[in-house]
């Protein structure tokens, strides 16, 4: 099954947990799993990636397959989701504006959402995890990605 990735899962992999230098095993299989069109990227994501200098943007960047365009369906669902879920997105701060793009390409494609965003239960100022629950979409952390698809690394 196909995931749709998050800009906070992705980074936990990147910087935080698996970084590159250390586990070059772990970016291989991400490599696999990006050519084989099992890890996709909303678009959005990609640009939230370009605000750090870290790497992590330009290795999407390298890695076109798997970086899903905004069309008319996908802006369907992202308009529905933010409709139904204003506070998804911190406009103040201008944080997690990636977020109903990487669930409305879950809901469009059936896929399952990587994310490293904790439920709050809070629908009325929700993260990822939330709205999936809402709107019956699986959401797993990166670990949990790494053991579906039977990772050792």
């Amino acid at each position: 099954m196909p995931y749709s990735i998050d800009t906070s899962a992705f980074l936990d992999a990147w910087v935080r947990y698996y970084p590159i230098d250390v586990f070059p095993g772990v970016w291989d299989q991400m490599n696999r799993a990006a050519q084989e069109g099992q890890l996709l990227v909303a678009d959005e994501v990609l640009s939230e990636l370009s605000k750090k200098d870290d790497g992590a943007h330009q290795w999407v960047k390298s890695h076109g397959l798997m970086v899903i365009k905004l069309n008319s369906e996908l802006e369907k669902h992202v308009r529905e989701i933010m409709a139904r879920y204003p506070r998804l997105v911190d406009t103040k701060k201008g944080r997690s504006v990636g977020d109903p793009f990487v669930i409305a390409l879950a809901r469009a494609r059936n896929l399952t959402v990587i994310t490293a965003e904790a439920r709050t239960g809070k629908i009325e100022v929700p993260k990822i995890p939330d709205v999936c629950d809402e709107l019956g979409i699986r959401s797993i952390g990166i670990v949990g990605f790494f053991r579906e698809l039977g990772w050792k690394l």
